[in-house]
């Protein structure tokens, strides 16, 4: 049985540093500083022409944020799967290659392999353009049920299409009453507000950023977390250089976040997501593994992609650290 499976976008990330966001901004496409946009392939073209002529391309690396998540599990020891498409291509050969999944049974083969672009401005924060691609060609009839049936927790994260989130829901129906399941909506999801609500509930983790957490259940910060423990028995809240807060009908408590000299904080939020499901499932203390999933998403934002994600080795001495003062 695997120990955890993902469900999401499967991308290929392209990550760039550029000096001004505005050398890249095209009349068709509605580029904003520390959003994330969807695009078609008509501009992909005319945006990559632009990165390359007025960036510098850092890495190429695997992407994708439950994916993401899965990876960091996986350094973690787990056994992970996941539920996705990917492009029967060449960048859907250099996915499978370079992933550490023990069950690739849920990943489906056809047309093109989404692509994410992502510019690391030196003067602002960065700026995601995503082409789904195949990813947007998810239905029902690509699910694996024994791969859903045979794992002990599903994470989930968004695709690009409103039909996606009927087979997730779908997903959520085939469930065994042993699995748990945890979503962190990301921006695309959030957007919908109300209309992804039926995906959240019953959920054991909920992962939100701030601003997710408005478009979510509207800016009274109190009552949108009250609203959302109604869907969700606890509610992880990112809020980026100020840490993060965990929150449940019990209790809440803070972390802060480490400090660290910022490369690119592609995924970190998915670190943060990994590092703490990793521990939760083990039972161990949550404000402990908060506190390290805040720190070990800093630790992943000194490389490129995946390149500082943590080891195995990393996450149990944060642990220690942290159980120690705690005393």
């Amino acid at each position: 049985m695997t120990d955890i499976v993902g469900v999401g976008a499967l991308n290929i990330d392209f990550i760039y540093e550029i000096d001004d966001i505005n050398c890249i901004r095209m009349t068709d496409l509605d580029i904003k500083e520390g959003k994330e946009i969807v695009a078609d392939d008509a501009a992909l073209s005319g945006l990559r022409d632009r990165l390359n002529r007025f960036g510098t391309l850092k890495k190429m690396s695997l992407g994708g944020s439950a994916s993401n998540t899965c990876h960091v599990l996986a350094l973690m020891g787990y056994d992970t799967g996941m539920i996705g498409v990917l492009g029967a291509d060449m960048e859907g050969d250099f996915y499978l290659d370079h992933a550490l999944y023990d069950d690739e049974r849920g990943i489906v083969r056809k047309g093109h392999t989404g692509i994410t672009y992502i510019a690391n401005a030196t003067n602002g924060d960065r700026s995601i353009v995503l082409f789904p691609r195949s990813n947007s060609s998810i239905t029902e009839e690509d699910v694996d049920v024994d791969v859903i049936r045979n794992t002990k927790w599903v994470h989930m994260s968004s695709f690009a299409t409103d039909k996606a989130i009927e087979v997730q829901r779908k997903i959520k129906t085939l469930l065994p009453n042993k699995t748990s399941f945890s979503i962190d909506p990301g921006e695309i999801y959030a957007r919908k507000g109300k209309a992804v609500h039926t995906l959240i509930e019953g959920a054991a983790i909920l992962f939100a950023s701030e601003s997710e957490l408005e478009m979510l259940f509207g800016a009274q910060r109190e009552k949108a977390i009250q609203e959302a423990l109604q869907l969700a028995k606890i509610v992880v809240l990112k809020k980026g250089a100020r840490g993060a807060s965990l929150h449940s009908r019990e209790v809440s408590f803070d972390a802060a976040v480490g400090k660290a000299r910022v490369v690119d904080n592609t995924g970190a939020g998915d670190v943060l997501n990994g590092v703490f499901l990793g521990l939760y499932m083990k039972g161990l203390d949550p404000s402990s593994a908060l506190e390290v999933a805040t720190k070990a998403a800093s630790l992943s934002t000194t490389g490129y992609g995946r390149d500082a994600y943590p080891t195995r080795r990393d996450v149990e001495f944060m642990y220690q650290d942290a159980e120690k003062r705690r005393g």
